[in-house]
Order: C-alpha cells, then structure tokens, then sequence
C-alpha cells in the first residue's frame, strides 16, 4: 500500500494528542475499534484511552536494542525505564503511545511505537495512556517509523538493526524507506553496516546513541578488511568493565590501529641491504633502494626481475602439483 494513500490517517494517530485539548471529552471508546476490545479501553479526553500494560503485547520490527515487552531487559535500559517511570510519577504521562488491537488475542493490543513508556507504566502499576488504531502492517509500520523519525532518538545503529528488521519481516526496500524517511543509497548503507558488523558485536556494543555513520563505517571496513576478528573484538569488549556503549565502540575502534601497529613491526624483514620485504594478510610488497653500492643491483634487478618472478612461479607450480 503506498505511504501516500493513508498519509492523512496515519499522520492523524501521530498527532492526535496533540489536538485533544481541541476535541472535548470522550465517553467511549473509539468507534472504529473491533467490539472484543471495547471493554478494555477507558475512554479518556480526545480519543486517548487508559489501557491496561498487561493487555499489550509486542508488535513488528523491532527498533531499540535492549528494549523488549517480554523479555528481561538489559541493566542500561532497566535503568532508563525506571527513570522515565520517576518522571511519569511526578509529570505524568505527557505522550501518549500508539496501539492497535490485536488480531489474534481478542481484548489485547499490539504497541507500534512507546515501549518505554509502556514498561515504565508497568513499573508503576498505573495503565498507559494511549491512542488506539485499527492500522494494517504497512500502516503501522510507517507510523512507527514517523514517530521515531519525528522524535529522533533512535541512535544511528538503531537505524542499521530497525531497517534491517522491516526487511527481514518482508517489507520491500521502498518501504523500508519510507518508514524510515532516507533515500534508497543511505538505506544502502545501513545495510552494509548490518551485513560486516557481526550481530554479536553490534548487541555487545549497544546503541551507543553518541556515535554516527563514521563510525560504525569505521568498524564495518575494519571487518571488511580483515584487520578485527568477531572472536578478538568480543574478548575486548569482555574486559570494557562499566564503559558505556559510546565507550565500548571508541575501545573496538582503538583495537583497530593496535592490530595495524603490530601487524607491520612483525611482518617487515631486509634479507640483503638495501632490500626491504613488507608481508601482510592483503599483500607482499618489495622494495629495493637505487642509492650507492646498491644501485648497481638495483639496477640489474629491475632488468632480469620479470623472469626471476616467471621462473619463481614455474617452480611453485612444480613443487605444488601444478599444471
């Protein structure tokens, strides 16, 4: 379904908090909800209703690490629910989240987008305020994606993993793009950095909300090139002590031009004056010095080096078996 088609409706359920205070009191819940849901909801101002966290379930691709309806959260995010929870206590609830009811479990919703503020709600004990919507997939998933892109809290490896998410759950690159409001090359690099950082490694750094596109591309070509192994960066990230994630990915990028700084010392010889051999994983470079006594053989060397490496190649062919 094409984002232009239901713009004017999914762009209502975003902004309809917003107009509450214009619309009066509501006595009910909203018409166009399935009749199985209506006695879950308590019908607030504007369309907002008092939903039950517990009638709320986990919906579509995911988009924050750490953060999960039904799973135990990490340290980190527990910690920033519970912060959001002391500030709903005292504020109240400012925002509310977007639902739509489920299809499967009758009386339940599935959240699109305020997870946080669900959980944080749940912590309290209080229900989350909450617009509902009977939004299709690609609706639901276009809200999600505006919301985010309107709040832009999302850190920039939130963006790789949440758009690699929408097109694992079979939605085209189209919409990836539309969800996500970036042009078909950024989702190209979004992309890129999904497939050469290993998932392990992304998950084991975290959101790190402080870092951009450099330097998550930093990591990916450092993978790319082979100069940082999954094993290696998963030992250091082991020993990153209470670093947060913006510290474990700066600790990860350091590893790189230790390994380079190694790699060079050890892979450097000179078996003759003058002649210098440098041997990495991406090449074998040599390199002889045309300056005094050396230039003589330096000079000879360039005349006869074609066929010293002709007949070098035919004996490594011999003494492998070859042709």
């Amino acid at each position: 379904m094409a984002m232009g088609k239901n713009k004017t409706g999914i762009m209502a359920a975003i902004t309809a908090a917003s107009e509450a205070s214009k619309e009066g009191a509501s006595d009910r819940a909203h018409r166009t909800l399935p009749k199985g849901t209506i006695g879950s909801v308590r019908a607030g101002l504007g369309g907002i209703q008092e939903i039950d966290t517990n009638l709320i379930l986990a919906w579509g691709p995911k988009d924050r690490l750490d953060i999960e309806l039904t799973a135990v959260n990490s340290d980190a995010a527990n910690a920033s629910i519970q912060d959001l929870a002391a500030s709903i206590a005292e504020s109240g609830q400012q925002v509310p989240v977007l639902l739509r009811p489920s299809k499967d479990r009758d009386g339940h919703f599935e959240v699109i987008y305020g997870q946080r503020r669900i959980l944080a709600c749940r912590h309290l004990g209080m229900p989350v305020r909450a617009l509902i919507r009977t939004l299709d997939d690609t609706d639901a998933l276009m809200a999600k994606g505006l919301e985010n892109a309107g709040r832009a809290e999302l850190s920039y490896y939130e963006r790789v993993r949440f758009a690699h998410a929408i097109l694992e759950q079979g939605y085209s690159r189209a919409e990836a793009c539309q969800a996500l409001a970036i042009s078909k090359n950024t989702l190209s690099q979004l992309e890129r950095i999904n497939r050469l950082v290993p998932v392990a490694v992304g998950e084991a750094i975290g959101a790190a909300p402080g870092a951009g596109r450099p330097k998550w591309t930093t990591l990916a070509t450092a993978f790319e090139k082979e100069q940082l192994s999954e094993e290696r960066v998963l030992d250091v990230l082991g020993q990153s002590g209470d670093l947060d994630s913006d510290g474990r990915l700066e600790l990860v990028i350091k590893e790189i031009g230790k390994r380079g700084k190694q790699e060079r010392s050890v892979e450097q010889r000179s078996p003759v004056p003058g002649v210098q051999i440098k041997s990495g994983k991406s090449g074998l470079s040599v390199t002889v010095k045309r300056v005094g006594e050396n230039t003589r053989f330096a000079n000879w060397l360039d005349q006869n080096l074609d066929q010293l490496i002709q007949d070098s190649f035919d004996r490594f062919r011999s003494e492998n078996n070859e042709g």
